[in-house]
């Protein structure tokens, strides 16, 4: 008699769990970094030579050379800044706000949405600028 002979079956299937795991930490990757990104309105801003002391803000409101004025990345009004700002310090006393505004903005559209936050109520008012490179 012969040995009973078994045939070798073949495991035609994809282990994908190495695969999953790469794209896991893909995904972590790209969530993190995007939560570190700063609003993207591309704005030349005025240099100087203090150092940056970074706050988180409550709002960001930016001016671009235009004079089109945006209130965390979304278009906004004078009306609108003014009813955001009222808003925010009413909700939350001691908000901070970030004003940034491009280099070549004109100087009295810069200085009227400044008085346009501290009006509102706001006192922590911080604007943006770029480092020197020494």
């Amino acid at each position: 008699m012969k040995p009973f002979l078994r045939r070798k079956t073949l495991n035609a299937g994809l282990d994908i769990t190495p695969l999953m795991d790469i794209v896991f930490q893909l995904l972590l990757f790209f969530i993190l970094t995007s939560a570190f990104l700063e609003p993207g309105l591309p704005l030349e801003l005025p240099n100087s030579p203090r150092e940056n002391e970074r706050t988180e803000p409550d709002m960001v409101v930016s001016i671009d050379t235009d004079g089109g004025i945006f209130i965390n990345d979304a278009p906004a009004t004078l009306e609108a800044v003014e009813a955001a700002a009222s808003a925010l310090a009413r909700e939350k006393p001691g908000a901070g706000v970030i004003l940034r505004g491009d280099e070549r903005v004109r100087y009295g559209g810069f200085f009227e949405v400044l008085d346009i936050i501290r009006n509102a109520g706001i006192t922590t008012i911080s604007l943006a600028y770029e480092n020197q490179e020494s």
